[in-house]
Formats: C-alpha cells, sequence, structure tokens
C-alpha cells in the first residue's frame, strides 16, 4: 500500500513520480496507452473521466482501478499500484563469451618507495619514484593520498590513457562494460587484469517511466524544463545500484573501478550526458555528437573512484547509434568476406548490411511489442513468461521460463504465437482474425480473440496482432531496402545474424512465419545474443577496439527509409502476412 499527498493540480502519476516511485506509463502521462493503472483503496479523487473509460474494464472501475495520469488526488490518497517498474527481468545479460587481446587504456606499474629522509629532502612524489614529476597537473585526490602512502615500500600507479590517475597498495583495477537499451540495461563487472566478469546485473531502464520509446523521453525533455538532467539522473542512480551490487558480490573495492564503457542509441547517450534532446526530435533530427565521448564519471553523479572515466562508443548516425556499432565489432561484420544481415530487434530495430565490408544500415521504429509491451497479456522476458507456443489437435502447449504457470507472453512467445496462428489460417494475410477455431472466442465487447490459455486468460488480441504487423513490417521492409540498394536478391545473402536480448530465445521458424525475415533465410539464420554488451566488452578490454569502432562508425552508411523510393509503398506490402 502507498500513501500519496496531493500537489495542487499534480495528477496522480506526477505525484507518484515526484516522490521517486516509478509508475509504468508508455505515452508518458498522455492518458493514451491505458497502462498506468492504480487501485485506489481510500481517499478523495477526481471523477473518472471519459477517456479512463475506453481503457478500463467495467470490472475495473467496480474495483476501483484508475489511470494515474487522468487521477487528480484530492488530499491523502492511499493505492495500491500496478504496473511499477519490475528490477531485474532475465536474458537481458546473453551473448557469447568475449575473447580478445588485453590492451585495456587502463595499466598498472609498480612503484618502488625511497623514504624521505632529512639528507634527502625527498617531496613524497619523488620518494615514490618520481611518479607524479611528470604530471604537469596531477590529480588532486592523488596528491592527497600520498601521505597515507609514505610507510609503504611497494606501491602500484593507475594510469590511464599514460595518465597517472592513482597509487594503491594492490594491484586491482575494474572496469564496467554497459549497454543502455530503450527497454532493459545489462552491466558487467570486469577485472582489466584478467578479462574475466566477475559479476552480472540487469534491470528495466528506469527511464522507462516517462515513456517507452525515445520519441516519448525526447518530448518529456522538451516539455519540462532539466527534464533530460531528470533522465540522467535516474539511470545513473541504478547504474551507481548496480555498480554496488556487483562489487559487493564480487567483493572488490567500489573505488577500484576505473572506467566504464557504454554502448547504447544516439538518445541514451545524449540523455546519459545530459546533453538537450530537442535536435533528436525536430526535424532534420541530428545528433549534437556521433564521436566518442570520454567524461570524468563524477561529472554525471556516479560516485566511483574520482578518476574514473566513462566512454561513449561512437556512433553512425541519429538512428545508428553506439549500440550498433558494438554489434558489428561483435560480430566481426566489418571483416566478413561474404555477404552478412546483421538484426538487431529491439524498441528501435536496427539493420546493417555488409557484402565484403562495404556496411550499408537503417533503424525502423519496430515498437516495443517484442519486449513485451502494449500487447494485452505482454510482459518481459522473466519466470513465468510464455516464450514457446504451440497450437495442436490436442489444444495448446505452452513453455514457460523456468517452467512456472503462464503468467503472460514475452517477446519469443508472442511471436510463436503469431507465427502458429497464421500457419493455421486463424489469421489471414492482412493479420484479421478470420478463421472459427476452438482457439478463438470473442471478449465481452464481441472482439474476437485467440485463447492461448483460458484458465489464465492468457489471449491474442486483434490490436496485439496489428503491433506485431507494424514491428514486422518495419525490420523486413528495412532489409528489403537494404538489399535493393546493393541490388542483392535474397539467394546471395550468405548469413543472417541475429542480435537483441531475447533473440537467442527464438527459432528460425518464428522469424520467418511471422514474416520479420524473409522465409527463404531460414537455414541462414544464427544468433549473437547482445551484441552490444560484447562490443562494450572489447573496447573496455582492448584499446585497439576503439579504433575499430571509430572507423566502423565512419564507414557505414546510412539509409534513411522514410526518404527512400517507393519505401511506403513496400512498407504497406510488408505489413502483410504470408499465409499457407
Amino acid at each position: 500500500m502507498l500513501k500519496v499527498q496531493s500537489h495542487g493540480e499534480m495528477n496522480l502519476l506526477d505525484c507518484l513520480r515526484s516522490s521517486g516511485i516509478l509508475l509504468e506509463s508508455p505515452c508518458n502521462g498522455k492518458g493514451i496507452c491505458g497502462k498506468c493503472k492504480v487501485k485506489i483503496l481510500n481517499g478523495a479523487v477526481s471523477a473518472l473521466t471519459e477517456q479512463e473509460k475506453r481503457y478500463l474494464t467495467r470490472e475495473e472501475i467496480a474495483g476501483g482501478i484508475r489511470l494515474a495520469c487522468l487521477t487528480i488526488p484530492q488530499g491523502e490518497v492511499e493505492l495500491n499500484e500496478q504496473g511499477l517498474l519490475q528490477e531485474k527481468p532475465n536474458n537481458v545479460l546473453g551473448g557469447e563469451a568475449v575473447h580478445v587481446e588485453l590492451n585495456p587504456l587502463l595499466t598498472v606499474e609498480q612503484v618502488d618507495v625511497t623514504k624521505p629522509t632529512l639528507e634527502n629532502g625527498y617531496s613524497l612524489s619523488r620518494a615514490m619514484g618520481d611518479t607524479l614529476l611528470r604530471e604537469a597537473a596531477p590529480p588532486l585526490s592523488l596528491l592527497e593520498k600520498l601521505p597515507g602512502l609514505a610507510q609503504e615500500k611497494h606501491l602500484w600507479k593507475v594510469s590511464y590513457a599514460g595518465k597517472n590517475i592513482d597509487l594503491v597498495k594492490q594491484p586491482e583495477r575494474y572496469g564496467l562494460a554497459v549497454d543502455i537499451g530503450t527497454t532493459t540495461v545489462a552491466v558487467s563487472l570486469i577485472d582489466l587484469a584478467t578479462g574475466d566478469v566477475r559479476a552480472e546485473e540487469g534491470f528495466v531502464n528506469p527511464q522507462k517511466a516517462f515513456g517507452l520509446d525515445v520519441l516519448s523521453r525526447i518530448h518529456y525533455d522538451m516539455e519540462h524544463t532539466n527534464g533530460v538532467l531528470e533522465l540522467r539522473r535516474i539511470i545513473v542512480e541504478r547504474l551507481q545500484k548496480a555498480a554496488e551490487e556487483m562489487v559487493k558480490r564480487a567483493n572488490v573495492a567500489l573505488d577500484a573501478i576505473y572506467e566504464v564503457v557504454v554502448g547504447a542509441n544516439a538518445t541514451m547517450l545524449h540523455a546519459l550526458l545530459g546533453i538537450p534532446l530537442k535536435s533528436l526530435g525536430t526535424a532534420p533530427y541530428s545528433s549534437v555528437f556521433t564521436q566518442p565521448v570520454t567524461v570524468l564519471a563524477k561529472e554525471l553523479g556516479f560516485a566511483l573512484h574520482d578518476q574514473t572515466r566513462l566512454y561513449c562508443i561512437p556512433s553512425v548516425s541519429t538512428f545508428i547509434g553506439g549500440d550498433i556499432v558494438s554489434g558489428v565489432l561483435a560480430s566481426q561484420l566489418d571483416r566478413a568476406e561474404d555477404t552478412v544481415l546483421l538484426v538487431d530487434i529491439g524498441t528501435n530495430g536496427e539493420i546493417v548490411l555488409s557484402q565484403k565490408g562495404r556496411m550499408y544500415s537503417c533503424s525502423c521504429a519496430a515498437g516495443p511489442a517484442l519486449e513485451g509491451m502494449n500487447i494485452s497479456c505482454g510482459m518481459r522476458a522473466e519466470p513465468g513468461a510464455v516464450e514457446h507456443v504451440t497450437l495442436g489437435d490436442e489444444g495448446v502447449q505452452l513453455k514457460t521460463i523456468s517452467n512456472l504457470p503462464p503468467v503472460g507472453l514475452c517477446g519469443s512467445g508472442l511471436l510463436e504465437a503469431i507465427s502458429q496462428v497464421v500457419e493455421k489460417g486463424i489469421v489471414g494475410k492482412t493479420g484479421r482474425i478470420v478463421a472459427e477455431s476452438a482457439f478463438v472466442d470473442t471478449d465481452e465487447d464481441g472482439k474476437r480473440r485467440v485463447v492461448l490459455d483460458r484458465e489464465r486468460s492468457i489471449y491474442l488480441t486483434q490490436s496485439d496482432i496489428r503491433q506485431v504487423q507494424f514491428c514486422k513490417g518495419a525490420i523486413l521492409s528495412g532489409i528489403l531496402t537494404l538489399m535493393q540498394r546493393l541490388g542483392l536478391e535474397e539467394r546471395e545473402i550468405d548469413r543472417v545474424i541475429v542480435a537483441g536480448q531475447f533473440g537467442k530465445h527464438l527459432n528460425p521458424e518464428s522469424l520467418t512465419g511471422a514474416g520479420l525475415i524473409p522465409a527463404s533465410l531460414k537455414e541462414r539464420i544464427s544468433y549473437i545474443g547482445n551484441s552490444s554488451m560484447m562490443g562494450a566488452h572489447l573496447c573496455l578490454l582492448n584499446q585497439n577496439e576503439r579504433r575499430r569502432a571509430e572507423e566502423v562508425a565512419k564507414n557505414i552508411e546510412y539509409i534513411e527509409l522514410s526518404v527512400s523510393p517507393g519505401y511506403e509503398k513496400l512498407f504497406t506490402k510488408c505489413l502483410q502476412f504470408e499465409c499457407p
């Protein structure tokens, strides 16, 4: 139960936000998604609006359910919240092991200490092997440590890109590899001496409280003074919490983290750095930067080491970010001698087509459906989420994560369900539920739906199918546009690499059956997992990979789909399902 105090005409959603409570609101409080449901237990609130009646069932209204963004508390209100952001979805760290020669920017070197005496008159810095004399301006934090280290015989000098930043008794040094996705975030704590991953964390991006997609968050910044600083604060605080939890499990010191490497799309990178997002949301949709950026982590609000650096992997354009550059590094696409398609499936679908190292890219608004969002029975990939669906003569068979009773559909289960209903003819070419079937019934408003688990009320609605259609139309049309640009036919594509948080849980039949990828490419599909995280690992462990990332970012040509000849017609065609 939560107690919330009114603040003038502020709606319940904003009251919760002001108290640090994040309620899911994909439309950012505009009253058009129906997701910010809360149950009023006690207290007076504003009258039910006509808009709320569109999104709430009669049963929900009778049970005290309201939409927080359309409800104004009048005094203190007690509520039992629904839709709070869950902390740790499963399967956000999926990816192959990273193997690379260790050559980090951060290095350590042993220093022999000669104690100062009256005779030699050494300063503490000179006593420590003139470690600091070569620095024109050594960090104040380093100078402050010297008196406490004067009695040591041996010390270790920590340097970043050749600049001395610390003196320590033990040569421990760690880094964080971070993938900031629009929906989920993954973090790894890595030993820079060995390359070993010591701990991992995955969680829902807390910025999702301000909108499911990047456009909603851009609008939040544009509509609120210092909105981007709030977006930065909320992600930095959560990353800091993840770092503290990981070092505790790994039994290492928090201030032994000397570097953070981040792969993310342009909006996430701008928000992390606190750079206003307006230019990303207004024509001609320009990034403030695409080049790699290195800052002191403390400038963003981190509390690690005083000299910890945060490095942002470079982007290609506003719509092809550092996460995709990371994916190219991880998949070796820039070094491929054959013709390879890299498809990163997420809220923002990005595609790169490489023909013997010549790379073209595009971005398509796939939407959050495959992350389980905007789906009637959708959920994140966590225990109880349906990940596999089979429709047969004996009914529906569902397999869930951790083999728990089914709760809802995650992305992989949703795609399998769509593939199955298309194959069975339950859904037609245009996406309409057309067939009378034992799997089909109607809701209280007489609208058809496909029932997957009647007892637990898990089903697919017509709206759910439309959401997947828009996703598959966006991705498929992007693939075909790049192929047209290079003059390639499907038979000339040698490999298809699928990246993304849940890619490893999809089977090729689901991807091709639901129409995201051409059916003829089914046997050429492989999975790489979280390639953005893998690329961040590479850049953290080897400085040459950073130079490679810069070259990749320069060499990928970006294709804007909206101005490509015939794209609108192609997209409309790609919305259709290929029925038997």
